[in-house]
């Protein structure tokens, strides 16, 4: 058994960095035909959409563009955090979490649908987090929008297995990448690996290996859920 993406069409969101960058690589050494999104202007690749999702004008041109193409696989990857108090939490700031590692994914399911039931086929996976499932101080607004995303890939799966459309997430724990650097710093990060039981954070090869399963072929059966790849912090 081997996985082979050859002449299936991939879309990526959030892929030009961390765990997206990676996922990006793997799926074409796979033989995926990968489009990808991200916010930098000044990025000239074939396939590579520059949007920002927060963004009501290039959010709606990039949906009509991508209901223009039949994928096979999504993996709504982009994310953003922010940490603070809840009674101190900035509520635009919010919003645009919640839009992001939410709202867009619920959009582009709904733009991917029509040619994966055409196809009979499709592969869904949403990125959500060890914070889908644990509750982690500071972190109202991602833990509400990666809870929620759970939500929507439960949900959503029930109603599209039928066409074997299969929809789950992968939820990584603390992963090596900017962002997670940007929101605990390095001292954090070692404090936190001393902690897993695995005595190390998870590498972006770590997650993209879990999800290149659970976008292939070999899955075959598994339906709405969500996989979480934290080397055993969740449990302790």
């Amino acid at each position: 058994m081997k996985i082979d993406f050859t002449d299936q069409n991939i879309l990526v969101t959030g892929g030009t960095k961390g765990i997206g960058k990676q996922l990006i690589n793997d799926f074409q050494s796979l033989g995926g035909n990968v489009w990808f999104t991200g916010r930098d202007p000044y990025l000239k690749k074939d396939k590579y959409f520059c949007v920002d999702f927060n963004n009501k004008n290039e959010m709606s041109s990039f949906l009509k563009e991508i209901r223009k193409i039949n994928f096979d696989v999504l993996v709504n990857n982009a994310g953003t955090n922010k940490i603070d108090r809840i009674q101190d939490y900035n509520m635009n700031d919010y919003e645009k979490i919640i839009n992001l590692n939410l709202t867009s994914c619920f959009k582009l399911i709904q733009a991917v649908i029509p040619g994966m039931k055409y196809n009979n086929y499709g592969k869904i996976v949403n990125l959500t987090s060890v914070s889908s499932v644990i509750g982690m101080p500071l972190r109202s607004a991602y833990c509400s929008s990666k809870f929620g995303l759970v939500g929507l890939t439960k949900s959503s799966a029930t109603e599209l297995a039928e066409f074997n459309i299969l929809i789950n997430a992968v939820g990584p724990g603390v992963t090596e990448t900017e962002l997670t650097l940007d929101v605990l710093g390095n001292k954090k990060m070692l404090e936190i690996a001393k902690n897993v039981p695995m005595k190390r954070l998870g590498n972006c090869k770590d997650i993209s290996s879990v999800v290149m399963f659970m976008s292939s072929k070999l899955n075959t059966y598994i339906v709405g859920q969500n996989i979480i790849v934290d080397g055993g912090y969740s449990i302790i």
